[in-house]
């Protein structure tokens, strides 16, 4: 099969497309077992299920006509397309962009390919050389930091922990001798270039922990400050590059994958410690988001593995915090969530350090699922004995019970939460029906996409429907980086208009994937003169998002939705004018196909 797209980008593609939520997307999939789901085969007639989907392997299989293989074979054989437009059907529908000149350049198509290979070698080298420096000087700082940390030898060699010189161009010297460029380099993350534009070490005087993608490779590392009070963060990271998105890597996933298969179960920590503490402790399923707040991309790397999913974070307030944030994620893509709860204040590391295997195994058995974890942390804030307590509580829990989209789950929710607390079911779930009401009406007059549920939706046109969700994504881009620089990583530019609205949006991401997020980018304020109404100026200049923190990765996703959704309409009437048009049988039969193939 001939493969002009860049392999990197295949890769890429492939590690963003979960082929669950690609396959369900066209069929009605039902859960057959721990990261197994089910269907009746769309390639046959058949009344009994034979088709499988594997998400641990991103695999299908139909055990009826035999057709099987990875995401892009499912869709070849769906859409009836070959390899390149397939892969061009997923990359739309993650976000990844495929250069315009892959299918014809292959000179382009190998130097995107050895740009990442470069970067894997990259960062492979000075993993070893940050490894070398640590186990060369036994009284460095970093050395002497993980004795008081009470790690072995075979712990420190198998996570490839290192120690990153304290000098300013050692790195960058090390480098060059080993013929990569200065470029290569900067672009690696290793070294950074000053405002004067002299080069220096990234890592310098800090411990490394090596940072591996799904498949095992390095492509990153995080290093820790050794300092008492460091002036600098506590942590520095590699910055985004060709192979290191974090948002999308799970800190030890190679080293938890198999436990993971064999528990049902995947473990989230907050840091490196965190996670080598419980791989220590025999919990060989742990691992840690990389550099960043968990992700729902990452969260659906966990569903490929189980179902279960039980949060270890540190017991201070902001790890109770991530918790929530955490569980947020989780519930909608029907995950069993539990939380751990770390005695005395610690984290699994401080508690490891204290109490050895045993106490992180005994927390582990004590893991409470997300509603009694919920109910005792309400009872530990509110007044429960009071109506004004147990109301407060209940507003909480209600707020993530609406997140359950599966009715049995969600009757079995309500009714242990009811239990917990004392009420009625009939009230709480009526709480749930009152807010969810009030949630449509409060979105619908905030701009909101999500449509109702009980009822269909106002048909609205391609441009009216671009021109909404585009206006949402920029007040929640310009008010929260996160979500601007999920959007500028995810969102393809060709679903944007090229109204005044969607090139602006366009710049706002830009801006935030170059670090300029807190003064949106000289180009989109550029922009802003041809504003004649005033609309995307006020947007700029509002003090105040109309949607709060909680809300709002809820509704980027309405938008992206709604986006892909007016992208695949405008289509369909192009298709439709031609069509009435068109005289030629051989073109009409084309058209016909192309609307065939727009879902």
């Amino acid at each position: 099969m001939g493969r002009s797209i860049p392999e990197g980008v295949i890769e890429e593609i492939r590690s963003r497309c979960d082929i669950v939520d690609v396959v369900g997307s066209y069929l009605p999939l039902k859960r057959a077992g721990t990261g197994t789901w089910k269907a009746c085969c769309p390639f046959h007639n058949e009344k009994t299920p034979s088709f499988h989907v594997q998400s641990n392997r991103q695999s299908f299989h139909c055990f009826g006509c035999g057709k099987g293989g990875d995401v892009f074979r499912f869709v070849m054989e769906r859409e009836n397309v070959p390899f390149p437009e397939a892969a061009h059907l997923l990359a739309s529908r993650c976000g990844v962009i495929i250069p315009e000149n892959s299918h014809t350049d292959p000179g382009v198509a190998r130097e995107r390919a050895n740009t990442r290979d470069r970067l894997y070698s990259l960062n492979e080298e000075f993993a070893r050389f940050f490894e070398h420096k640590l186990h060369s000087c036994p009284d460095s700082p970093a050395a002497q930091y993980l004795a008081t940390r009470q790690l072995a030898p075979e712990w420190i060699r198998q996570f490839r922990l290192g120690a990153a010189p304290d000098g300013w161009d050692d790195c960058l010297r090390y480098g060059r001798s080993l013929g990569f460029s200065d470029e290569e380099m900067l672009t690696g993350g290793i070294i950074r270039k000053a405002e004067s534009g002299r080069l220096y070490d990234h890592f310098r005087g800090r411990l490394t922990f090596a940072i591996w993608n799904e498949q095992g490779k390095v492509v990153g590392f995080s290093a820790r400050s050794l300092e008492a009070k460091p002036e600098m963060a506590k942590y520095v990271n590699t910055p985004e590059t060709p192979v290191f998105k974090k948002g999308m890597i799970l800190y030890a996933l190679p080293f938890a994958r198999k436990a993971m298969q064999e528990a049902g179960e995947a473990i989230l920590c907050e840091g490196q410690l965190d996670t080598i503490a419980m791989h220590r402790a025999g919990l060989a399923q742990s691992m840690a988001p990389q550099g960043t707040g968990f992700t729902p991309e990452q969260a659906k790397i966990l569903r490929r593995y189980g179902n279960k999913v039980t949060l270890a974070f540190d017991s201070d307030a902001a790890g109770q915090k991530a918790v929530r944030a955490a569980i947020e994620i989780l519930l909608p893509l029907e995950l069993d969530v539990q939380v751990m709860t770390i005695p005395g204040g610690k984290d699994p590391d401080e508690l490891y350090r204290t109490g050895g295997a045993d106490a992180i195994l005994q927390a582990h058995r004590g893991a409470a699922d997300w509603i009694t974890w919920l109910c005792g942390k309400c009872a530990e804030r509110f007044d429960m004995s009071s109506v004004g307590g147990k109301s407060s509580a209940l507003a909480e829990i209600v707020q993530l019970l609406m997140l359950l989209e599966n009715p049995i789950r969600r009757e079995l929710s309500i009714r242990q939460t009811a239990s917990l607390l004392g009420v009625d079911f009939a009230s709480i779930a009526g709480e749930i029906a009152r807010q969810e009401k009030m949630q449509r009406r409060r979105f619908a007059g905030a701009g909101n996409l999500t449509p109702e549920k009980t009822s269909p939706p106002v048909r609205k046109s391609g441009n009216q429907l671009q021109e909404k969700a585009e206006r949402t994504l920029l007040e929640i881009a310009l008010a929260d980086e996160d979500q601007a620089r999920y959007l500028a990583e995810s969102l393809d530019p060709e679903m944007l208009q090229k109204s005044l609205t969607g090139r602006v949006l366009n710049a706002v991401l830009a801006a935030a994937l170059n670090g300029e997020h807190a003064s949106a980018g000289a180009s989109a304020v550029a922009l802003l003169q041809e504003d004649e109404t005033g609309e995307l100026s006020a947007i700029f200049t509002r003090s105040e998002c109309s949607y709060a923190p909680d809300v709002r990765a809820k509704a980027v996703q309405d938008c992206l939705k709604a986006l892909g959704e007016a992208q695949r309409g405008n289509s369909r009437e192009k298709l439709l004018a031609e069509l009435r048009s068109c005289t030629d049988p051989e073109r009409q039969m084309a058209i016909l196909q192309e609307l065939g193939q727009i879902r």
